[in-house]
């Protein structure tokens, strides 16, 4: 009996000194080394570029525009009473007068609050990585017209990036909306998990009345950039096909200078010859430098386009566009590849400039 007690405590202690162990295996406890950043989403177009959780929260205008009157008629009788005169509320001159206009300002200011508007959560992360959100939880009620999406890429004035003909998977599967029904039963969770094709994405929202939402964002790293939204004001960035029939491109939303560092691209006929062809046409093979004022490549004007072979480093050529875009073109029978320097103009470069974008 005193055996087999015996070796039920010493389980009991094996188990306990065993258990720490088990947890960290299992990660039960979050990494404190890990630091969880919270940002609070107060503008209507915010970009993100750090992890964490993002935390949006919209009061009822209506009932903001009742405690801001509230409070305007409470000062206003602080004030007649300590000038000893006694003012009813909509009447009077001076100060009552100036008040009811700022009442009656601020309730129209409110009316327009209640105007429905589309704002954006955009995120961008480094060349290489892909975009995760997680909707951790979120109040956008479908009855109030509110409504929600998901892009894989982003969108502004209606073009996405990256194109719609350049993205592999078509523009309806991209666009993921969505929105609370409460009057659904059973209801279902409103925790959503979304990835992107490359390391731009956005959270858009309307919220005409009142909601809220947190969206945690995570970036992962991906061994096959294809098409990268540039947030460096200079770097160099590589591209390549990796021998698929593919369009990869690199967007700048500013004016860019853009030089060739390397480049292989097109069949052996091409690549023999002695320089950089700068005037390669339809439809082979190409790298096309050039710049728009939107953010789909597919509109863009055409300083140049580029094949051949080149180790040496190529001529800088400025575009004074909103948007700067090289696009490498490829038909999949080739390993094509380019290294180019991006940095950002300045009025300094308007001698080197090829293409000129109209406002």
């Amino acid at each position: 009996m005193k055996l087999v007690v015996y070796l039920y405590l010493s389980m009991i202690v094996l188990g306990v000194q065993a258990w720490p162990s088990v947890k960290r295996s299992f990660e039960l406890f979050p990494n404190p080394a890990v630091p969880h950043n919270v940002h609070t989403v107060s503008d209507c177009m915010h970009v993100a570029s750090e992890a964490g959780d993002y935390i949006f929260k919209k009061l009822n205008p209506l009932s903001s525009a009742l405690n801001r009157e509230a409070a305007l008629l409470e000062l206003e009788a602080a004030g007649a009473a300590a000038a000893g005169v006694g003012v009813v509320p909509g009447e009077g001159a001076g100060g009552g007068g100036a008040a009811g206009v700022g009442t009656a300002t601020a309730a129209g200011a409110d009316v327009q609050e209640l105007q429905p508007e589309v704002c954006g959560l955009y995120v961008i992360g480094e060349p290489d990585t892909i975009v995760e959100i997680t909707m951790k939880h979120y109040d956008a009620n479908c009855e109030t017209g509110a409504l929600m999406a998901f892009v894989d890429g982003w969108e502004l004035n209606g073009e996405y990036f990256p194109g719609i003909k350049d993205h592999h998977r078509p523009l309806e599967e991209r666009v993921y909306e969505f929105c609370n029904n409460y009057r659904q039963w059973p209801r279902v969770s409103n925790k959503k998990f979304f990835r992107s094709s490359q390391n731009a994405a956005l959270l858009q929202y309307r919220i005409p009345v009142r909601g809220s939402f947190v969206a945690n964002v995570r970036f992962h790293k991906i061994t096959q950039p294809c098409n990268v939204l540039v947030q460096d004001t200079a770097a160099m960035y590589k591209m390549t096909n990796f021998g698929q029939a593919r369009n990869c491109t690199i967007s700048a939303l500013f004016p860019a200078v853009v030089s060739l560092a390397s480049l292989r691209i097109g069949g052996k006929s091409v690549r023999a010859q002695t320089k950089v062809n700068y005037d390669c046409q339809l439809p082979s093979d190409r790298l096309e430098i050039g710049g728009s004022s939107g953010l789909d490549s597919i509109g863009m004007e055409q300083a140049s386009a580029v094949c051949g072979a080149s180790s040496d480093l190529g001529p800088e050529q400025a575009l004074f566009c909103g948007v700067s875009t090289v696009r490498l073109v490829s038909s999949g029978r080739f390993q094509n590849q380019a290294a180019i320097v991006l940095r950002k103009a300045d009025v300094q470069d308007m001698d080197i400039a090829t293409l000129i974008c109209a406002l």
